[in-house]
């Protein structure tokens, strides 16, 4: 398996997104955070998330895969609650982590931070998106264009804040995967390029390119799009 990953600012003042990619010896973890920007300190809540995840993941070696991501998340919540309520503010990040290893996939998710699988010319989301777009989508039979229905919904419905994690994403079954199999992990941020309803020939052929580093072609034509309102964003891909 070979991990890479990119960031890029975008229009925004501020980064707010965190990631961290580590290779154990029987798979690798990525995990993906987006900072909530309209709350205070966005970027500490995804860094201190990140952080915490991955200690977590590292000292709960003796459970199985599954629980130690859902463990690591819990742990997630409960730094970024104990940091803010020390400071007596409030903040919150979107988390999507996964782990592949013997030929599977597991991931725990809360927000709309997207997982990804390109498989056989094809894009699938693999994780829930704990925001309206769902419901915005719904609207699209009626005229809505699908690019209006993803820019409408983005109201979470789920963050990692320290409060209790009402929606999260941890399936039970480990998704199989296969050779070739790519897995991307990314904010919402490439949301325009990579959502599959949108998917154009240009992020297909991206996708399909197994020369240089794909996280940095999504952000080169993220860039190439020139949105005076581009969000920060982070991808992190696996190839298998």
């Amino acid at each position: 398996m070979i991990a890479k990953a990119a960031q890029w600012i975008g229009m925004r003042r501020k980064q707010e997104d965190a990631y961290v990619v580590k290779f154990f010896p029987d798979g690798v973890l990525a995990v993906v955070c987006d900072g909530m920007g309209g709350h205070h300190d966005g970027a500490m809540a995804s860094t201190l998330a990140t952080e915490a995840f991955l200690r977590s993941f590292e000292k709960n070696k003796s459970a199985a895969p599954g629980a130690r991501l859902r463990t690591a998340l819990e742990d997630a919540n409960d730094a970024v609650r104990e940091s803010f309520e020390s400071r007596g503010v409030y903040g919150g990040t979107t988390l999507v982590a996964a782990f592949a290893g013997a030929g599977v996939l597991r991931w725990v998710s809360v927000g709309d931070s997207a997982l990804y699988l390109w498989r056989g010319g094809r894009l699938i989301r693999l994780n829930q998106d704990h925001s309206y777009r769902d419901v915005f989508r719904a609207y699209i039979g009626a005229g809505m264009t699908a690019q209006e229905a993803l820019r409408r919904g983005h109201v979470l419905r789920s963050a990692v804040t320290g409060e209790p994690l009402d929606m999260v994403d941890a399936p039970a079954i480990p998704y199989p995967l296969l050779p070739n199999d790519r897995v991307l992990l990314a904010t919402d941020g490439c949301e325009d390029l990579l959502a599959p309803e949108l998917l154009t020939s240009v992020g297909r052929n991206i996708l399909d390119n197994r020369e240089g580093s794909l996280p940095v072609a999504i952000i080169e034509a993220c860039q190439a799009m020139d949105d005076p309102y581009a969000d920060n964003t982070t991808i992190v891909s696996i190839d298998i």
